[in-house]
């Protein structure tokens, strides 16, 4: 299977390194050969280590792709638009394709997805998911015996290390990030991890392969963890829990409830205990019970292994004539999702105020939750650094969210409240 490679970044070049190690392995006891037949990058500069290894090379892509003898083109370059019209010329020139581009694919899909089954083309995107954990094929073939009713998945490494160091080490989220910088988690502009892009794209397509369904990513609930504070950490810890950026997925009768948000975990959920820059994947099937695949989400190797794995499945199955690619026309805006709106869901929440401390204030709060048939499970006020401020604790029962919301206005609109409220939930 002749092979065109578009990207010789962090994974592109994790790719040349494994199929350089393994490719012989891949021949003698897979059966599979596997030949890099063209590189492509965006300058000779970035090209010039690989044509002195003997490659053939290219900066024009779209010639890479109309050359007759590449079989599948693999995206590892990154971005929307210009990977947009690779993958399309590919598909209509009747190429496979590889990619690891969540952001793609979750914008684009509806376009791409449709196009493979018609020309009868494979479009895999193991590594666009969870780095190296194999959640892709266990959601399109390993798990195929279950339905999926519940997902919660930890989904961004860079988020995943924040809120650790936070927990373990009582940083602040600024001083958490700063170390993630520091150490090459978190890019110099952090906004897409931090703000739950990355997490949205990536829960979208879990919850497309769960539901059989076009899930839009824009239109998905998300909330990032750039308010998460220490004392939101400290706190959950005094109740049992651990705060993690979860991407959710849950089948509502006809609806799909699909969102990215924090939440608190008690810590004896699977989930609390994936730290540092792992990801992690929950599922809870009907008849396979509660499973957990966890493992790097990133990273060079990481990465690269699942597009050699995808490019391995790929030539086994082509090789044998069995030319099928696994049903993905489902993913298309004739067949999108009814999302459950955010309004709609329900769970306990935890809810922090920042007051005057002053006469009234408890009394002003609790009886605005009580308007909106809010009920308190267990209340604490805490003294703070700032003389003449409290803070104010609580823990409600299993409310809707549109109560939460309400009651959260009004409070944050009482003239003794002095910051906005914080509000996270719990993992249902």
């Amino acid at each position: 299977m002749r092979i065109g490679l578009i990207g010789t970044g962090t994974v592109g070049g994790g790719v040349i390194e494994i199929l350089e190690q393994r490719a012989k392995y891949f021949q003698e006891a897979l059966g599979v050969q596997l030949e890099l037949a063209c590189i492509c990058a965006k300058t000779d500069e970035e090209l010039a280590p690989f044509r002195e290894k003997g490659y053939a090379v290219s900066t024009d892509a779209f010639a890479m792709i109309n050359d007759s003898t590449i079989d599948v083109v693999v995206e590892l370059a990154g971005g929307y638009e210009m990977p947009r019209r690779w993958l399309t010329a590919a598909l209509e020139a009747g190429k496979h394709v590889v990619t690891a581009n969540k952001a793609l694919l979750a914008k684009y899909g509806h376009e791409l997805f449709p196009l493979a089954e018609e020309k009868d083309c494979h479009i895999l995107f193991e590594a666009a998911v969870g780095g190296g954990i194999p959640i892709i094929r266990s959601l399109q073939e390993g798990l195929v015996g279950s339905s999926v009713e519940h997902l919660s998945c930890i989904i961004n490494g860079t988020c995943n290390y924040i809120l650790s160091r936070m927990s373990e080490a009582g940083l602040s989220f600024e001083d958490a990030l700063k170390e993630a910088q520091a150490k090459g988690f978190a890019e110099a502009d952090p906004t897409f991890d931090i703000e739950g892009i990355d997490s949205a794209h990536k829960t979208a397509l879990l919850a497309s392969l769960c539901s059989d369904t076009h899930v839009d990513f824009e239109k998905i609930h998300v909330t990032g963890i750039s308010q998460i504070t220490a004392e939101d950490i400290s706190t959950a810890a005094d109740f049992g829990c651990t705060v993690k950026l979860l991407g959710i997925y849950h089948r509502v009768g006809n609806r799909v409830d699909a969102r990215v948000h924090p939440c608190l975990l008690p810590k004896e959920h699977l989930l609390s205990s994936v730290n540092g820059v792992l990801n992690a994947v929950f599922l809870q099937c009907d008849n396979l019970g509660p499973t957990l695949q966890t493992g790097a989400g990133a990273g060079r190797l990481p990465t690269a292994s699942a597009v050699v794995a995808d490019l391995v499945s790929l030539a086994r199955s082509t090789d044998t004539g069995s030319r099928c690619a696994l049903p993905m026309g489902f993913f298309s805006k004739e067949n999108e999702a009814e999302l459950v709106p955010i309004e709609e869901t329900s769970a306990r929440y935890y809810f922090r105020f920042a007051a005057k401390d002053a006469c009234g204030v408890l009394a002003a709060i609790t009886g605005i939750l009580a308007q909106n048939e809010i009920s308190i499970e267990s209340i604490i006020q805490k003294n703070v650094n700032d003389p003449g401020k409290v803070s104010i604790v609580v823990i409600t029962e299993k409310i809707l969210e549109c109560k939460a919301a309400a009651a959260l206005q009004a409070i944050d609109a009482l003239p003794n409240v002095v910051d906005k409220s914080q509000m996270i939930r719990f993992l249902m």
